[in-house]
């Protein structure tokens, strides 16, 4: 309580001293003097005006000359000019100015403050402001004749090029034909254009190519030119300084560092693993099955959710079916199945950001799209886009790898590959199944005892009940129903499995999840460090399987590799062991065992089963309340959950519901991808506020008056949104070009909305460069270059077109 009353009394203390000082609370005119008695009600801030003109009912008040463009860095000035009229419905009754006033009528004149414009008085032209009172003298004759004033401005070199208003404020001291007192008042709002130099759009474009060829030539990496762009744009004058960092708060960046971090929380529960299994069945050996099926899933996942969500949520799966699966670079076919979520986003009104927006967007009186309204065309785009990039696109994409691997002759995996070139005996894994009338000719078999006699390792054994041993003992013995997981030569374990009838899987059943899963499990060399306690002691005194939970393959030492008799071979400094287990089994001789140290980069976050319910659950309220802010509040005038704060609530829940930690969310975030688009979104915004995207804008259409027609108006447009997006987001190419593709269509007689649907689907053609969210997320995973896109998205989005313009052309128009 006693400080709530200190509060309260310094704060009667400030206005206290405010009041005695005379501290300015209003806006003062341009003499810096309050304004006069009688004073005009107070005006209201030209940043707050949110409705239409409100027109004084006596008084007409307009410009005498209209205003032309403005041109920023210019100065000039206007007429104003005042007359009394006659309303409607009042038809003999007179007013005049009163001629008592010696200012019967002042006029307060306001500009938001992003609107560059200031205003000078002639008593002080070196204090312009962004208001101004202007005062108009009583008539010296007859009161038909107009008033007239003269006002000054100057446009700030740095003002946004533009739509922008006026706010006036009119306050006029009449008397009617009685000599009564009549104050009549109103607002009235004057639009005008503000436009940039030439030189400026020059620039801009010059930016413009250097940052597009640094992208081709990628003599420094993409997302340090987009850092560069950033912060270059602001000094050059061709962005405004407090919009420089605004690309790293947006929407997009925020929500792209949310689906990333529950993409890693859904993969370290084990979700995506299971997932994916019903497909492995269909997919088989086949890369293009493969990429068919992946590509038609993320698109209709893409349909109702973020296809950058999708996206990422695909990346574990891929990664793993290509690698460890199929034995392909994961480049072979990621760019494919990216591709495919961005067109899957055109499948409804909901998969896209430009789709959500259009009927936003769209002039008032023309009639809304419906939620499957552009089913069609979607259908006809992913149709035709994945039947692309699964024959000529993965043509080129295994072209690029042939000629990538003869160039480094480097393997496609050199942590996994490399390590077994070192020793050839040792493959797999396997899976056997021992048969219930399994029945050992001699003595109990061991584990030892198949390891001395055909060189096959058992790194697990899992019993009917489901009891899984992870290296088992050397003295345990081989039982009816066991499921055994091996490494060892081919022809060994060809030889183990038919000398004691056993089966061996073509397809693992009961490891599939967790021996045969790369992210739980897998092959790493350790090398006995020079003052290791190791030293001169063999694996059998060691205790390795019990002391470290792991099972020794294969021993390098003197140049040789060695398989047998492992047990009794002393270990000297600088032997690599190689070793399998699990990624938490090794992560632990990582921490706490200096003595043997791994020199393979493995899985260092490994899989909780334990906690795949809570990643459910919190996976299916984030795509409830995605669902929710797309259906229900889209429509409203207020979206308390946009996509963004969905996508951020479901990561706070993996922490909080501690599927993964802090530390893990954050490094579960690809900061090159965030700092890429964060640097890209101000240069789409340098873009508009320049005016250089309306300038080629207009310049086209001009050009192309007398020859346009609508088959031409949609290829310009689909052509021009598939530009314009390559340099600025999608969502502002929609905004630039909708409002110019619907004014050329009335012109020539075509249905607006036509128009809209080219734009509003065109703007999602981003598959040149990687500047699309998806595009830039699998750039780095697939080690793509910007050629790999121009080469591959080139044909696509000139199929895009192609399938775009024809099923508008046909079936819309």
């Amino acid at each position: 309580m006693g400080i709530l009353k200190g509060l309260l009394w310094i704060a009667r203390l400030a206005v206290s001293v405010a009041v005695v000082m005379n501290f300015p609370f209003f806006p003062q005119n341009a003499e810096g003097a309050p304004p006069p008695s009688p004073k005009p009600p107070q005006p209201v801030a030209a940043s707050q005006r949110t409705g239409s003109s409100r027109s004084p009912k006596y008084i007409e008040v307009r410009i005498k000359q209209p205003l032309k463009t403005l041109i920023a860095g210019e100065s000039g000035s206007f007429e104003l000019e005042a007359r009394l009229t006659a309303p409607e419905n009042t038809v003999g009754k007179q007013v005049r100015w009163d001629r008592e006033k010696a200012v019967p009528l002042v006029i307060y004149i306001a500009v938001p403050e992003d609107s560059g414009i200031a205003f000078i008085d002639r008593i002080h032209p070196d204090r312009p402001y962004r208001h101004i009172l202007v005062k108009f003298k009583r008539p010296s004759c007859s009161d038909t004749q107009p008033l007239t004033a003269t006002v000054d401005y100057i446009v700030n070199p740095r003002t946004i090029a533009g739509s922008h208003s006026f706010w006036m404020d009119i306050y006029g001291e009449l008397v009617d034909a009685r000599n009564l007192k009549v104050q009549d008042m109103g607002v009235h709002r004057l639009p005008f254009e503000i436009d940039t130099h030439l030189k400026t759009k020059v620039l801009m474009l010059t930016i413009i190519a250097a940052a597009v060829f640094l992208f081709i030539v990628e003599w420094v990496r993409v997302d340090v030119v987009a850092i560069a762009m950033m912060v270059l744009l602001p000094e050059l004058g061709l962005l405004n300084a407090r919009d420089t960092f605004k690309g790293l708060s947006s929407n997009a960046v925020v929500a792209i560092i949310g689906v990333m971090i529950i993409s890693y929380g859904l993969n370290r529960a084990g979700l995506v693993n299971r997932m994916i299994q019903p497909l492995l069945k269909r997919v088989g050996r086949s890369s293009r099955r493969l990429t068919v099926i992946f590509s038609g899933l993320i698109a209709v996942i893409s349909s109702v959710m973020q296809n950058t969500g999708a996206a990422v949520l695909f990346l574990p799966a891929i990664r793993l079916v290509a690698s460890y699966r199929l034995k392909i670079p994961i480049s072979r076919v990621l760019m494919p199945i990216g591709m495919a979520a961005i067109l899957g986003g055109t499948l409804t009104m909901i998969g896209t950001s430009p789709l959500i927006l259009l009927n936003d967007i769209l002039p008032s009186g023309m009639p809304k799209f419906a939620f499957l309204e552009l089913t069609p065309i979607g259908l006809a785009l992913v149709v035709g886009g994945i039947a692309y990039l699964s024959t000529v696109g993965l043509g080129m994409l295994a072209g690029r790898q042939e000629k990538s691997s003869s160039d480094s002759n480097k393997p496609v995996d050199p942590a996994r590959e490399g390590i077994l070139d070192a020793y050839p005996l040792i493959k797999g894994p396997f899976e056997i199944h021992v048969p219930e009338d399994f029945r050992p000719a001699r003595l109990p078999l061991t584990v030892m005892q198949i390891r001395r006699r055909y060189l096959v390792n058992i790194v697990a054994s899992a019993e009917i009940d489901g009891t899984c041993k992870v290296a088992p003992l050397p003295d345990m013995t081989v039982q009816p129903g066991h499921f055994l997981c091996v490494y060892g030569p081919v022809k060994a374990v060809e030889r183990f499995v038919s000398a004691y009838g056993l089966d061996l899987k073509e397809e693992p059943e009961f490891f599939k999840n967790d021996m045969f899963n790369p992210s739980l499990a897998g092959i790493v060399e350790g090398v006995v460090s020079p003052r290791s306690g190791l030293i001169g002691k063999t694996i059998r005194e060691i205790r390795f399987r019990e002391t470290f939970g792991l099972n020794a393959l294969a021993i390098h030492q003197s140049d040789k590799a060695y398989y047998r008799q492992l047990a009794d071979r002393p270990l000297q400094a600088g032997d690599a062991v190689l070793l399998h287990g699990t990624w938490e089994q090794l992560h632990a001789l990582e921490d706490l065992h200096r003595n043997l140290i791994i020199i393979t980069p493995f899985e260092k976050e490994f899989h909780k089963p334990e906690k795949a319910a809570w990643a459910s659950i919190c996976f299916m309220v984030t795509l409830g309340l995605m669902l929710l802010s797309s259906f229900y509040f889209q429509s409203q005038s207020y979206n308390p959950i946009p996509l963004s704060v969905c996508l951020m609530l479901g990561a706070v829940c993996m922490v909080l519901t501690r599927v993964i930690s802090i530390n893990e969310a954050y490094r579960a975030v690809d900061w090159r991808t965030v700092f890429l688009l964060g640097g890209l979104i101000p240069l789409g915004m340098a873009m508009n506020q320049t005016g250089t995207a309306q300038w080629i804008a207009r310049g086209i259409v001009a050009g192309l008056g007398p020859l346009m027609n609508p088959l031409l108006l949609l290829i310009l447009l689909a052509a021009l949104s598939c530009g314009f997006t390559m340099v600025i987001s999608n969502v502002g190419a929609c905004t630039l070009l909708i409002p110019l593709g619907i004014s050329i269509a009335n012109q020539i007689g075509v249905d607006p909305r036509v128009a809209a649907i080219v734009v509003g689907l065109g703007v999602s053609n981003s598959f040149i460069l990687p500047t699309h969210q998806v595009n830039a997320l699998y750039m780095g995973p697939g080690e793509y270059r910007t050629r790999d896109y121009i080469r591959i998205g080139g044909g696509l989005a000139v199929i895009y077109i192609i399938i775009l313009v024809a099923m508008t052309y046909f079936f819309y128009l």
